[in-house]
């Protein structure tokens, strides 16, 4: 008995190690590994450990910590969810600077955003558009499509298309 605590002991301590060391080490040298740990890896496990999905757990942290009808708040709540919390695909706080700039430049009459994940670039965007401008978004996956509605994130300059839906209601496979 004493022989496999002391075993049980090492074992443990030699995966803290490997989470601890190198796990993050081959995630910051190597962006396949990056990719493989953290979307297949990491996420799965938390799928498993919490019974939810990513972009169901992004959901509740938006829900608790951005304030209802603040673009910029839900904006704050992805940007430290995907830092400090999990990672998620989004373009971020650098990059979401970049396509703000973008947006006012250009004041477009009409945006369509191809694939919206979980929302993050349609409520930059949509945040910045006249009154008369509208954002048109095709997401393909109910689930992520779910986020913008369940979270509020919508708005009256948003319209969100997703085919799946339709397919479902009609019972039509294709």
């Amino acid at each position: 008995p004493r022989m496999s605590v002391l075993t049980v002991s090492v074992v443990l301590v030699g995966l803290y190690a490997v989470c601890r060391c190198m796990i993050p080490w081959l995630v910051q040298s190597n962006s396949t590994l990056a990719l493989l740990w953290y979307d297949f890896v990491l996420e799965m496990t938390l799928d498993l450990l919490t019974r939810t999905t990513r972009p169901q757990r992004l959901l509740r942290a938006v829900i608790i910590n951005a304030v209802r009808g603040d673009p910029d708040s839900v904006i704050r709540a992805i940007d430290h969810f995907c830092k400090h919390t999990e990672w998620a695909m989004n373009i971020g706080d650098e990059k979401g600077a970049i396509l703000d700039s973008v947006v006012m430049e250009t004041s477009p009459s009409t945006v369509l955003e191809l694939g919206t994940y979980c929302g993050y670039s349609a409520v930059r965007i949509t945040r910045l558009l006249p009154p008369s401008t509208r954002l048109i978004t095709v997401e393909m996956n109910p689930d992520y499509a779910c986020v913008i509605i369940c979270s509020e994130l919508s708005s009256t300059k948003m319209r969100l298309i997703c085919p799946t839906w339709s397919l479902r209601r009609s019972g039509s496979g294709g």
